[in-house]
């Protein structure tokens, strides 16, 4: 007789405030007969609420490799498992992606339970056009990882997301208006669906005094969208492009900067003489 494999469940649960949950997602958490949880401390506040009694396991970044084996042997075993984070969607910045490509590898049920994720959230109140985005997660600290970062949201014509803390909110800031046109519009979604939600609009240029005014200040949890868009539509040439013809023309003389520039970014030099008498 073959036993029957159990089904990892990926649910979302609230970002923030315990009422954004499915009725799906309950109902698959009190069914499944574990649930490997990122904090355990924080998922007993929401099984509480709702009366959930499913045993909690611990699931963080720390200890997920080594736990891979132990839960795929129970889902193999037949035990279905739930997979939650802190908050909202699981593998979206948090813990997961090496249990779900375990499970997809040993041909395991994986299916998703969609509900909150503070990424969409935030978009969803940005005003910014959505036909396309980018999610960077958490700004990296690298130096070398930062500039790439810096140099794509700079030439995107679609909004770029980024998660970062409070403590490091104000040097974010601070690195945007460095490297980034003051024309950039900027959604600063700070405790997003918590009693203190705030939301700050602005653009580059003005947004850090606006966080730095409010009766909150740096405290809390930020979601950040920066949309280039605004300053990139005049144009066919990215803010960033524009930069390193700025620099050339600064050095050299005109036709020679458009010689080279013509070369590194790989247009016409017609077109970057006509593109830079708009400026």
């Amino acid at each position: 007789m073959t036993l029957e494999q159990g089904s990892l469940y990926i649910v979302s649960t609230p970002i923030g405030n315990l009422d954004d949950i499915t009725y799906r997602a309950v109902d698959i958490l009190n069914k499944v007969d574990i649930c490997a949880s990122e904090d355990t401390r924080v998922s007993r506040i929401l099984f509480k609420k709702y009366h959930i009694s499913t045993k909690l396991i611990s699931y963080h970044k720390f200890s997920e490799k080594s736990k891979i084996n132990s839960l795929i042997n129970l889902l193999k075993s037949g035990k279905d498992i739930a997979l939650i984070s802190d908050a909202g969607t699981p593998l979206i910045s948090d813990p997961g992606e090496y249990l779900v490509k375990a499970a997809i590898e040993n041909q395991i049920n994986t299916i998703p339970i969609p509900g909150p994720t503070s990424v969409i959230a935030a978009l969803s109140v940005s005003g910014f056009n959505l036909e396309t985005f980018t999610f960077y997660g958490f700004f990296p600290r690298k130096l070398k990882e930062r500039k790439k970062i810096l140099k794509e949201i700079a030439s995107s014509n679609g909004p770029s997301v980024i998660f970062e803390s409070g403590r490091r909110l104000e040097k974010l800031i601070d690195t945007l208006s460095e490297e980034l046109h003051e024309k950039c519009k900027i959604l600063i979604a700070r405790e997003m669906t918590k009693m203190h939600e705030t939301l700050y609009r602005g653009n580059i240029s003005n947004i850090k005094n606006l966080i730095l005014a409010s009766e909150f200040g740096l405290k809390g949890e930020f979601v950040i969208v920066v949309d280039s868009a605004v300053a990139n539509q005049n144009d066919n040439l990215p803010y960033e492009d524009k930069r390193i013809i700025d620099i050339l023309m600064n050095k050299l003389d005109k036709k020679l900067a458009l010689e080279i520039g013509s070369e590194i970014l790989q247009k016409k030099r017609n077109d970057l003489y006509q593109l830079k008498l708009k400026d």
